[in-house]
């Protein structure tokens, strides 16, 4: 069992999972619950679609250059696919890591050094690795509070440097990799209250709350993208036994970058979100699910002058192989 443990660990270190990134490029927290609490190994397989295409200043929407700076931030459409493992020992823990690949699209217009230039990338590549392990305490019994904590790592795995555009590249935290190694640590709680789903069968409605911090070192070029802070509040109701309907509010607080050797502005990086964010995961067969799930802004308060998306999608498909 310990091998068998073991060799499975070391393969969840090799899976990476995506980067936070300042230059018009965001991934936004979202709580989806677990679903298959008693199976050992689940697959996870994800799109997400984010289009920032809106230049916000604090609270209000804005127009592309109001603030001055050596970069003016047009568009950023991100595309990830993300391939998530999760491995169940017994004892309560949980082990997990996801494998991002990005396909972005970026837009800014550069000043400085004679007339403003339009500089644009359209780029692929793997994201940075992030694994992390859970310990849960308490019992399983319905209405009992299931309590976790959570520590984990990213490591500089994914892709550092994309196709120059007349000789510059877009600030690291935009691209797949941003080249430093992270730390992760958090905590939360689980409890359930039953309810009655279509044709008179009872159910569960589980409720989910977390908070998880993330700390960066220095990567390309010496950036460190600012430490995080985001809480999740996540409830699943079972319309019926295949269908469920997923709510979540997700919030995230990001503290200014440190911008190393760029000529990138601190002041327009960083910020708070909140999203409140529907959805829907149908399970048409044993232990395979689809889901999908919209998130809607409620609140973003940017630093200086940043990007924002109208929302976010996410698709997926869940397979619990044992």
């Amino acid at each position: 069992m310990f091998c068998r443990a073991f060799s499975i660990l070391v393969a969840l270190a090799l899976i990476p999972m995506g980067a936070f990134a300042s230059c018009g490029s965001e991934h936004c927290p979202i709580d989806m619950g677990m679903l298959w609490e008693e199976s050992m190994l689940s697959f996870d397989l994800s799109q997400q679609y984010i289009d920032q295409n809106q230049p916000r200043v604090g609270t209000h929407n804005a127009t592309v250059g109001q603030i001055p700076s050596a970069e003016d931030e047009v568009r950023t459409v991100s595309r990830v696919t993300s391939a998530h493992v999760m491995y169940q020992p017994a004892g309560g823990w949980t082990l997990s890591a996801t494998l991002p690949f990005v396909n972005r699209y970026h837009e800014h217009i550069r000043n400085g050094g004679g007339s403003p230039e339009l500089q644009r990338w359209n780029f692929t590549g793997v994201g940075d690795l992030e694994a992390q392990g859970s310990r849960t305490f308490g019992s399983g019994a319905e209405g009992s509070i299931r309590y976790h904590v959570t520590a984990g790592f990213k490591a500089p795995t994914g892709l550092k440097h994309v196709e120059p555009f007349n000789g510059d590249e877009p600030e690291p935290p935009a691209r797949p990799g941003n080249g430093a190694w992270g730390a992760i640590a958090g905590a939360g709680a689980q409890w359930s209250l039953p309810t009655k789903m279509l044709g008179g069968v009872y159910g569960a409605i589980p409720i989910r709350l977390s908070v998880l911090g993330h700390a960066n070192g220095r990567g390309t070029e010496r950036y460190r993208v600012g430490s995080e802070l985001q809480t999740n509040l996540g409830v699943s109701y079972p319309v019926a036994r295949s269908v469920e309907v997923l709510l979540s509010g997700d919030f995230r607080v990001r503290a200014k970058d440190e911008v190393g050797n760029t000529d990138a502005d601190p002041g327009h990086t960083g910020g708070t979100w909140a999203f409140v964010s529907p959805g829907l995961r149908v399970s048409p067969m044993s232990r395979t699910a689809f889901y999908g799930v919209v998130q809607l802004p409620v609140y973003q308060r940017i630093n200086g002058i940043n990007l924002v998306s109208d929302l976010n999608l996410y698709f997926g498909v869940t397979r619990a192989a044992f």
